[in-house]
């Protein structure tokens, strides 16, 4: 990062934005730097998977949900990603359609189930989505939530993101997120992390100075750190993000995060 735009940067931190305040909010679990980037980057795939197989699966039925549709998991497969449409009801899904999206991110045919009886895994997981989908704080940042979940790294239970999402195409939702880590049955919520002290969305165009892309900027109240919903922001948005976190500065530029020393003033 060239020393025009890290000034520019470090500006911005002081400047901060427009935010819905609320309480401030217990600190958050962290992992390491390399998993921080590691769980982001999966969070991102699973959720543009599971956004490419919709759009596959609402082509093949005129633009509307087919009838009996409950919702889906996702389950990867190698350097795939399959996403399963359940139907049935909540407490008795079974599988309905499936669509394959490959490592490029592009979605398969849409074909139906062959076997309509869900694994325990996946019968866990679509049941963790349903748990954390209840238990939501009262900070609600977003209209829509999408989510993602995942096997947990460090216990046996799983993770599941609850991600603010918008359909505004320069609306970036830097706030309002959530981590629950459920129980390995997808039954019970064992904790419920805020993942920002409060609402705040971006403007994308933000992230032009002077013709260059410099980033968005934000803070972390929750962490020392960033964490997993900054690296899925910044894949996603396809941009860096700077965060301040405690008394440092850290970039996010995909799945990489660093820390950015400032330069000395003489």
């Amino acid at each position: 990062m060239n020393l025009r735009i890290l000034f520019f940067v470090i500006a911005l931190c002081a400047m901060g934005g427009p935010v819905v305040a609320q309480e401030r909010p217990a600190p958050v679990q962290t992992f390491s730097i390399e998993e921080t980037g590691r769980l982001g980057q999966a969070i991102w795939r699973q959720d543009v998977a599971a956004a490419r197989a919709t759009d596959a699966l609402l082509a093949q039925s005129d633009g509307q949900a087919p009838q009996g549709l409950i919702g889906w998991i996702v389950t990867p497969e190698g350097d795939t990603q399959r996403v399963r449409f359940l139907a049935g009801e909540p407490d008795a899904p079974r599988a309905f359609k499936d669509v394959v999206v490959d490592a490029q991110l592009k979605a398969g045919a849409v074909v139906d189930a062959v076997d309509l009886e869900l694994s325990p895994d996946e019968r866990a997981q679509f049941a963790a989505r349903n748990t954390a989908a209840q238990a939501i704080g009262p900070l609600r940042c977003a209209a829509r939530y999408n989510a993602v979940m995942l096997k947990d790294p460090e216990g046996e239970g799983w993770l599941v993101w609850l991600l603010a999402s918008t359909t505004q195409a320069n609306v970036v939702p830097m706030g309002g997120h959530y981590r629950f880590h459920i129980s390995a049955d997808g039954k019970t919520v064992e904790k419920r992390e805020q993942l920002s002290g409060s609402c705040l969305d971006m403007d994308r165009r933000q992230a032009q100075q002077g013709g260059q892309t410099v980033g968005l900027v934000t803070s972390i109240l929750v962490a020392p750190q960033p964490l997993e919903v900054h690296v899925f922001l910044s894949l996603l948005n396809r941009l860096p993000i700077y965060a301040m976190a405690g008394d440092k500065l850290w970039e996010v530029q995909g799945a990489r995060i660093r820390e950015v020393t400032p330069p000395t003033r003489r």
